[in-house]
């Protein structure tokens, strides 16, 4: 998860009282691990757009479960958890975050930044791999109306979680992926363009993001396909006769 902090919240144009903590990480550009070690560099956050897209992305859905691959320091767990008390009010661990290196490598910095939320009720975390738990999953029946991505960038990985992360979709629910200017999530992305189009349709974030997608930064990524963030939606089955044509990606 990456971030780019550009001074205050107010100035940036996002609105992130919802989560007074989430704020104070966005305008700080700091937070703690549980060590009490100080990270003054979080270069692993989601975006302020990203979070923003998210956001809109949740309170128009109105998800019952959501899922993110990927912990670190926290912003969008905080994000997802904050939007469902306030979209549903009754804690039920409603989001489910997957990270084997919360604890080694992020000093459990995400998970107590939840903790001072007052939002760790509305959190299932699981420290483990997504290839391990998704799987399992899915074996269970499990559905989430809102995924996020952003756990390793290897293509092989990302391969993996896009694979398993659309089975754990309803008919309508969208899987976001973070950072595909990245050369292995834009591999990623390509594929599921060029041979899942029958399953998952993509999505227009433009609408759900603060400029609309009318900065001329943005248009251009766009045309150029250099956006940081892409998302999909189910439309319908996933699966696929054994010799179904191939499209190169």
């Amino acid at each position: 998860m990456r971030m780019k902090t550009n001074g205050t919240v107010a100035s940036s144009g996002f609105d992130f009282t919802f989560c007074p903590v989430l704020e104070e990480m966005i305008q700080t550009g700091a937070t703690s691990g549980r060590s009490g070690k100080r990270y003054n560099q979080l270069g692993a956050l989601s975006t302020s757009n990203n979070l923003h897209t998210l956001r809109q992305l949740q309170l128009r859905l109105k998800p019952r479960r959501t899922l993110e691959i990927g912990l670190s320091f926290g912003g969008s767990c905080l994000l997802f958890t904050a939007s469902h008390r306030e979209i549903n009010g009754r804690a039920g661990r409603q989001h489910m975050a997957l990270d084997p290196f919360q604890k080694e490598a992020w000093d459990d910095s995400g998970l107590l930044a939840v903790e001072r939320a007052g939002l760790s009720d509305y959190l299932d975390f699981h420290p483990e791999f997504s290839s391990v738990a998704l799987p399992r999953l899915v074996e269970k029946g499990e559905q989430f109306d809102l995924v996020y991505v952003d756990g390793s960038h290897l293509f092989e990985d990302v391969f993996v979680d896009a694979y398993y992360t659309s089975r754990l979709l309803p008919e309508g629910g969208i899987v976001a992926f973070d950072d595909c200017r990245d050369a292995h999530v834009q591999k990623v992305i390509r594929f599921i363009r060029q041979n899942l189009r029958q399953s998952l349709e993509e999505v227009d974030l433009a609408p759900f993001r603060n400029d609309q997608g009318r900065s001329a930064r943005y248009r251009l990524a766009r045309l150029m396909g250099r956006t940081q963030m892409r998302a999909f939606r189910r439309i319908g089955t996933l699966s696929r006769p054994w010799n179904a044509p191939f499209n190169n990606f």
